[in-house]
């Protein structure tokens, strides 16, 4: 049997502190998960009160099972979710019952919400019933909302997918209620006459530290995933019309320079995008003169390494299907794990200069989607010569076949092509992503090659990554090597000209009494990096030991040994030069992050030690303030001080958050920083009001100054309105 009865799992629960787990076959519990949902005729009133008696009539998805902190007993708070549908719509009603509804854990309002650090419902639709994709709707008990594109068993993930949809919420003295209404145009689904979907549901009780699903997950899991999900039926005669939407929008700036400190450019401009169903599961997105003034200006970051800050994608038309776009053990499209060293597409080089600054796009397409087992993507984007950078045109093709047991293979191939004769660029590879033993075992691995003029030598990128997981521990370990003339430049390579082995483990016990300590963690990991003739370039070796609390604050120890060979000087600061030699130093870290939960809270980093061939000590963290969910007010902050026999210096950094949500659909954003390396402030402040679904006025201000002579670098003011066309 699957899973054990109801009244066996409340009699576990309703035991005292610490109840013993309820054995549970989690690869199979999913098949006992099945809810119904009941076509309609009566209106639905999307207010968060469930009061039509359409919801009495339908059977709710009931009894979930503790993923933390206590896996395998019941939830302690009851969660009842009910599923009705119309021609258009499906309408999901969450009663989240709760014997303490005056604490309620709620901190945003804003779109995307940060959704660890408070009560939370969130649905999993998988509306191909593939196992492998599918979509997720958040919020919170103020009705902030949040959604989320998953690929490849959340392999991938696109957090910045934007779907239209709706949520209102209720408060009582029994808890509180969510009135969902998701139009079937917004998800992705055969034409069969009946249909069932994979379906999971997560309820989050912050003030406990619980979280509980519908189908339950083994701890290694750390977020829902379609293979583990269970099934919605009675699901028919259901359609996604035409599939059309249509996004123009209009935009006008004025800008002013240093060099120009009596006068302002204006300009005014416009564009579209559209989007068209293919088929039911295969999207077409074409972009006619992108704009992407609504995003903020790049954090300032210090880098005292010799390699490059990655800074992610932000613009809205590239984070879409990003998860398509990826291959297994590389890095995302956006810039998502960040730890990956080869990013074979790397969407910031499109339209973007290497310091940032915007290249007019004249326009694009993109196709992606899933046909059967197979996820299919195809960008095309061009864009204007800009200065001394010719006009571009950039073509990206994916395909990926996906298996049972969420293990696939896939090919991709990247062009940039300019006007310049000669000046062009290709990749092309394989990529492979292997899952053993009820996905405990990952394999990941790829073959990269490059094409570029006047580089004929060696030009592959080869990774292979294995890691297995278990509730209470993880080991890994990872092959990868850079060629000398591996040149991706639709791409991004961070560490160049290198061979790379790495291991890592971790061992995550749990104390007998876990009143106030959730989990130890121990931990060890080695890196080893070679050049070219097999010499070593660094080497690096961590022992880690830490806790973390059962009201999610932790605290981690480390103390790192680096070995490092300059083969040519390294400018880590101007003027400061450290000169060819090898070096050998020791470092001590110490991390502490308190309850986000809480109205008030922070974290903090110290390492200090040996450096090259002097000594350094760094602090960095922040505090975040909270009073209520209108209010966000983060300070962050870096510090860097470094003495070493070539010289010394301090780096500082500065920066403050201000968010004021208004309603869940108007904002006010502001981001201030200031960095006294370089003595210049920086300010970008946005109004974001969301009119309709997917539509927005935009007013951005962006200021920069030097604060040392107190003059004025550049500063620009940007209105813009795009509005949602659905058809």
């Amino acid at each position: 049997m699957a899973l054990v009865g109801v009244a066996a799992v409340r009699a576990v629960a309703a035991a005292p502190q610490n109840p013993p787990a309820v054995p549970i076959d989690y690869e199979t519990a999913r098949f006992d998960r099945v809810v119904h949902a009941l076509r309609i005729t009566e209106r639905i009133a999307i207010d968060g009160r469930l009061d039509e008696p359409s919801w009495q009539r339908v059977e709710p998805a009931t009894n979930f099972i503790q993923w933390e902190p206590h896996p395998g007993t019941l939830a302690t708070e009851p969660t009842e979710v009910r599923f009705l549908y119309d021609d258009d719509n499906l309408y999901i009603g969450a009663r989240c019952w709760d014997s303490d509804s005056a604490h309620l854990t709620v901190h945003e309002l804003k779109q995307d919400f940060e959704s660890r650090e408070e009560d939370v419902i969130a649905i999993l639709i998988d509306s191909l019933h593939d196992r492998q994709s599918g979509f997720s709707f958040w919020t919170n008990p103020a009705g902030a909302r949040r959604d989320v594109q998953i690929f490849q068993d959340d392999a991938q993930r696109s957090q910045d997918w934007d779907g239209v949809w709706n949520v209102k919420v209720s408060i009582d003295e029994k808890g509180w209620a969510a009135e969902f209404v998701i139009p079937f145009k917004t998800l992705r689904f055969s034409s069969s006459p009946r249909q069932e979907w994979g379906i999971n549901i997560l309820r989050r009780v912050k003030r406990k530290n619980e979280d509980s699903y519908w189908s339950p997950l083994p701890r290694r899991y750390r977020t829902m995933r379609p293979s583990m999900s269970g099934t919605i039926t009675g699901l028919e005669g259901i359609r996604q019309g035409r599939n059309l939407k249509i996004k123009p929008y209009g935009i006008a700036s004025v800008t002013q320079l240093a060099s120009n400190s009596l006068a302002a450019d204006g300009d005014a401009n416009g564009g579209f995008d559209l989007k068209y169903g293919l088929t039911q599961s295969q999207t077409l997105d074409v972009t006619y003169r992108t704009d992407f003034s609504q995003v903020e200006a790049d954090q300032q970051q210090v880098n005292l390494t010799r390699f490059n800050l990655l800074f992610p994608e932000k613009r809205e038309f590239f984070l879409e299907n990003s998860g398509v776009f990826a291959i297994a053990g590389g890095g995302s499209p956006s810039g998502a794990g960040g730890g990956a060293n080869v990013f074979p597409f790397f969407s910031r080089r499109i339209g973007l200069s290497a310091a940032g600054n915007p290249i007019p796009i004249v326009g694009g397409a993109r196709a992606s989607g899933t046909t059967g087992a197979y996820d299919v993507g195809m960008l095309a984007m061009k864009t204007e010569r800009f200065g001394d950078v010719p006009s571009n045109n950039f073509l990206v093709g994916r395909l990926r076949r996906n298996f049972q047991g969420s293990s696939s293979v896939g090919v991709i191939a990247t062009s940039r092509d300019s006007t310049d004769s000669g000046d062009d660029n290709q990749l092309y590879g394989v990529d492979t992503l292997l899952r053993f033993f009820q996905r405990k075992l990952d394999i990941s691995a790829f073959l990269l090659a490059t094409d570029t003029p006047g580089r004929e030598g060696p030009n592959q990128a080869r990774l292979v990554d294995g890691v297995w997981r278990d509730n209470d521990f993880s080991v890994g370990g990872q092959y990868e090597t850079v060629q000398p003339d591996f040149n991706p430049e639709v791409g991004l390579v961070r560490r160049r000209n290198t061979t790379h082995y790495s291991g890592d483990g971790s061992w995550q016990p749990r104390p007998h009494d876990t009143t106030f300590i959730r989990n130890y963690d121990v931990g060890a990991g080695a890196d080893l990096y070679e050049d070219a003739a097999g010499r070593v370039e660094t080497r690096e070796q961590n022992v880690r030991a830490g806790i973390a609390f059962q009201n999610s604050a932790s605290l981690l120890l480390t103390v790192t040994n680096t070995f490092d060979r300059l083969v040519e000087p390294f400018a880590i600061q101007r003027p400061v030069i450290i000169p060819v030699g090898d070096y050998s130093y020791r470092r001590y870290t110490v991390a502490y992050s308190s309850n986000r939960g809480r109205g008030l809270s922070g974290s903090f980093k110290a390492s200090a030690g040996e450096f090259w061939d002097g000594h350094s000590w760094s602090a960095d963290g922040g505090f975040e303030l909270r009073p209520n969910h209108h209010v966000d007010v983060n300070l962050t902050f870096s510090r860097n001080q470094v003495d070493l026999p070539a010289g010394a210096f301090t780096t500082t950094l500065v920066g403050l958050r201000l968010l004021y949500a208004f309603t869940s659909n108007a904002f006010f954003n502001s981001f201030l920083q200031y960095n006294a390396t370089t003595n210049q402030f920086t300010s970008n402040t946005r109004f974001n009001l969301i009119h309709r679904p997917l539509s927005d006025l935009y007013v951005v201000y962006h200021e920069q100054r030097d604060t040392a002579s107190g003059l004025l670098l550049v500063r620009g003011l940007t209105i813009k309105f795009t509005n949602h066309f659905d058809f």
